[in-house]
C-alpha cells in the first residue's frame, strides 16, 4: 500500500491523514488529553502525515469519538444551503404548484439530508434535529408559520410527503435487508452479527447501530427476532418497506 505524505518545507497539504479514535472517556485518567497521547504530526525525513480529529470518507464524516453528530450536523447544513438556494426561485414562488415543490424537495433536498443515513446510529437528540429541519422546510414550502396553528402532519398530507422518521426507517431497513442477504464471507454481514468479547467500560454505553436498527424495526411493527428471516425474501421485504408509514 502506498500513501501520500506532504513535504515539511515548504509545507503542503498531505493527501493521507491518520484518524485517532479514542476510547470512552471513562477509560482515561485524563480524558481531555487522552492520557497525554501524542497527537502531533507523524514526521519522517522531510515528509509528514497529520493526525486529525475527523475525516471525510465518501462524503461521510468519521469523527474521533465515532459518533454521527458531526456528520448529521453537516448533512443538515448542506441540505439547508441547497434549500436556501432554491427558496426564492422555487419554494417561495407563487407560480410553482405545491406538488412540484414537494417533488423537488423529495428528489433533491432529502437525498442531501439523508446521505449516509443507512449507517447512522441516531439518538433521539439527533433525530429531533432532523425532524426540526424537515418541519421547517415543510412549513416554508406551504408558506405557513407557527402562528397559523396547523399541524405538520396535515401539511405533509397536503404535499403527499412522509415524516422524516418514515424516510429514515425505509433507508435503514432497506440497507439492513441488503446486508442480511449477503454471504457470510462479506465484511458487512460479519459486522452486523459480530460480538465484542470484552468487559463493558464504566458509564452508559454508546448508542450503537444495532440499537438504532431495533428502534426502526419496532417503529415499523416488525418482529425484532424474526426480521432477518423476513428480509431473506427480497420482494416481500421491499413491499413491506414501501408500505411503511410512521
Amino acid at each position: 500500500m502506498e500513501v501520500h505524505s506532504g513535504p515539511i518545507e515548504p509545507k503542503e497539504t498531505s493527501k493521507s491523514v491518520v484518524l485517532f479514535c479514542s476510547k470512552p472517556p471513562s477509560m482515561y485518567d485524563d480524558p481531555t488529553t487522552f492520557d497525554n497521547a501524542n497527537l502531533s504530526d507523524i514526521t519522517f525525513r522531510d515528509r509528514y502525515i497529520p493526525i486529525v480529529s475527523e475525516f471525510t470518507y465518501l462524503g461521510s464524516v468519521i469523527s474521533r469519538d465515532l459518533s454521527d453528530e458531526i456528520d448529521v450536523n453537516r448533512r443538515i447544513q448542506k441540505a439547508g444551503n441547497a434549500f436556501g438556494m432554491m427558496r426564492k426561485s422555487l419554494f417561495s414562488s407563487p407560480l410553482v404548484k405545491l406538488k412540484t415543490k414537494a417533488n423537488v424537495y423529495r428528489t433533491f433536498i432529502l437525498p442531501i439530508l439523508l446521505y449516509g443515513v443507512e449507517c447512522w446510529s441516531l439518538t433521539e437528540k439527533l433525530l429531533n434535529r432532523l425532524r426540526s429541519f424537515h418541519r421547517r422546510c415543510i412549513r416554508s414550502i406551504c408558506h405557513v408559520t407557527l402562528r397559523n396553528r396547523l399541524r405538520t402532519t396535515d401539511l405533509l398530507e397536503r404535499l403527499s410527503l412522509e415524516s422524516i422518521d418514515t424516510y429514515i426507517c425505509r433507508q435503514q431497513l432497506r440497507w439492513a435487508g441488503h446486508v442480511i442477504r449477503m454471504p457470510w464471507s462479506r465484511l458487512p454481514r460479519k459486522m452486523l452479527s459480530c460480538w465484542v468479547r470484552s468487559k463493558r467500560p464504566r458509564g452508559a454505553p454508546k448508542y450503537t447501530y444495532g440499537r438504532s436498527l431495533i428502534k426502526c424495526l419496532k417503529k415499523a411493527n416488525i418482529d425484532t427476532e424474526r426480521w432477518h428471516i423476513i428480509a431473506k425474501d427480497r420482494k416481500s421485504w421491499r413491499n413491506l418497506i414501501h408500505s411503511l408509514k410512521i
